[in-house]
């Protein structure tokens, strides 16, 4: 059924002209008015289907219940559609997977539904590419969220007790059950609510702020040892949405809704 309602939702301005065309057409013909009336207003309509279909789409609903919906998804490593589960499973991913009709959005609103198998399940917000972006580890084996930054392929992550980002005892994730996930991405803050699969439950809402400057890594010189430090500018104030696992990490998603805010 949700998958129906956002199909109509995306396709309503078609929809919308296709009857006025047809509505239309009856009229002339009851009427006995000029066909080129009604030639007229094909033209129309027809433009303004065409209007709607270049022009940028302001959501994406991606069910993920069919195999076919891989199509969208760039990245390596196993993505694919559980047959068992009637959604897709991420595992075994380094650079994970990103949704290519968003990689241009800056602030917008991101939420799924999942179940962590094992260990943990990475959510991909703001990537530019597979090797530049923000991740939020949903992590079974610490209680909480680990926020991560990814730049030029190397890793700053931060721990969930040290953000304030550890679940409490009573939220505690179960391996047993299905969840929400709902995210807001707004300049340099984002936004994270988790709650139970019908809502109800709210688990987890907090919010944390990507850093400004830079993040310095070093780097073995080869030269009798001596390290190199080089610092990469932070720059992460647009870029598209994805998950990630990594090794035997490994988690299901479905019902994926992106909306521009």
């Amino acid at each position: 059924m949700k998958t129906f309602y956002y199909f109509i939702k995306a396709q309503i301005g078609e929809l919308i002209a296709g009857v006025i065309a047809v509505i239309s057409i009856i009229i002339v013909d009851y009427l006995n008015w000029s066909y080129v009336f009604s030639i007229f207003t094909v033209l129309i309509s027809t433009s303004i289907i065409v209007y709607l279909k270049v022009r940028s789409r302001s959501f994406y609903f991606v069910s993920l219940k069919r195999r076919k919906q891989k199509d969208g998804w760039f990245g390596n490593g196993e993505f694919d559609y559980s047959r068992t589960s009637d959604c897709y499973s991420i595992s075994n991913s380094d650079s994970g997977y990103i949704y290519s009709e968003c990689l241009a959005w800056s602030d917008y609103a991101f939420s799924f539904k999942f179940k962590i198998i094992k260990h943990c399940l990475g959510v991909i917000v703001r990537a530019i590419n597979l090797s530049n972006y923000v991740m939020l580890q949903i992590d079974k084996r610490t209680e909480g969220i680990r926020p991560h930054i990814r730049i030029n392929g190397g890793w700053k992550a931060w721990e969930a007790k040290d953000c304030d980002f550890a679940f409490h005892q009573e939220h505690v994730l179960s391996l047993d059950n299905w969840y929400q996930c709902h995210i807001e991405c707004v300049n340099r803050s984002i936004n994270i609510k988790l709650s139970s699969e019908d809502g109800k439950e709210e688990i987890f809402n907090r919010q944390w702020h990507i850093p400004p400057g830079s993040i310095i890594f070093s780097f073995d010189s080869g030269d009798k040892g001596l390290k190199v430090v080089i610092p990469f500018s932070i720059s992460l104030e647009y870029g598209s949405i994805g998950f990630r696992n990594n090794g035997d990490e490994s988690a299901l998603i479905k019902e994926v809704l992106i909306k521009k805010l």
